[in-house]
């Protein structure tokens, strides 16, 4: 039996390593190159792909990166509800590639496609303006939603954005349908990956003005799809106004433009 491969990772030559990879139950973490600055690094391919991290069939061996803990390393393989997230330089043009699972996007994209066939998303989005505040900085406002779903789950935020004449795009809403009793509701609130900005939503009641949710900031390109509203309501029909602030994309998080959206919840008693 071939003895276990044994990696290193080694980030000389190997260009600026963006992202990170963490297995808290091996107390092992290790940065690598997303897929998409590959291409900058090899731009007519000619790397090696030695093994993978993260998923796999075949152990090949262990990869460490300096710290007290290692990584199974598998065999290369195409594997269901994974991809590639980017690779470990492990010396020369060698890499271990980092498998990230796929399987909550997947999910998502069903549940915005089922809203767009059922049409709760009309297609129509409104443009408005970005303000040409002053460039000055502020304490920041607000987290990102713990709900707030990509994919791979990375974020990167700039230091600062110029926000002067940008467009700040929204998708309209027709009506929300919720469960009635619970709290815990399920409607897809997306922010378009080309706005410059966060979004934080508040949902009111127009008859009352009382407040039912609140979210922390959206990033561009996340969406929340499952959320836990203020209180549960009873069984009807309600007008509401779907609020959105929006925030610089920074770390400065400046306020930009509002806007409104007039609709309806509809809370029916579960099945």
């Amino acid at each position: 039996m071939a003895e276990p491969l044994l990696f290193h990772a080694d980030y000389s030559g190997a260009g600026e390593a963006r992202g990170t990879y963490n297995n808290s139950s091996a107390n092992f973490t290790v940065s690598y190159i997303k897929r998409k600055d590959m291409k900058t690094l090899y731009p007519s391919g000619g790397f090696n792909v030695r093994g993978q991290i993260g998923a796999g069939r075949e152990q090949l061996g262990t990869l460490s990166s300096g710290g007290e803990g290692e990584e199974i390393v598998y065999s290369v393989a195409k594997l269901a509800h994974k991809r590639v997230a980017g690779y470990v330089p492990v010396g020369g043009d060698d890499y271990i590639a980092v498998m990230r699972d796929t399987l909550l996007l997947w999910i998502l994209l069903a549940l915005l496609a089922l809203a767009l066939i059922a049409g709760l998303a009309f297609g129509i989005r409104a443009a408005v303006e970005a303000s040409t505040q002053p460039e000055t900085t502020t304490a920041p406002l607000g987290v990102v939603d713990p709900n707030a779903q990509l994919g791979e789950g990375e974020l990167d935020v700039p230091e600062h954005i110029d926000t002067a004449g940008a467009n700040i795009q929204f998708t309209g809403i027709t009506e929300m349908h919720f469960v009635a009793g619970q709290r815990e509701q399920n409607y897809i609130f997306s922010n378009p990956e080309v706005n410059p900005c966060y979004f934080r939503i508040t949902i009111t009641l127009s008859d009352t003005g009382e407040t039912i949710y609140t979210s922390d900031l959206l990033p561009p390109g996340y969406s929340i799809s499952r959320f836990t509203l203020d209180r549960a309501l009873d069984a009807g029909e309600y007008d509401v106004v779907v609020h959105f602030d929006t925030f610089s994309f920074d770390s400065e998080q400046r306020p930009l433009n509002k806007m409104d959206f007039k609709t309806v919840i509809i809370a029916e008693e579960a099945e």
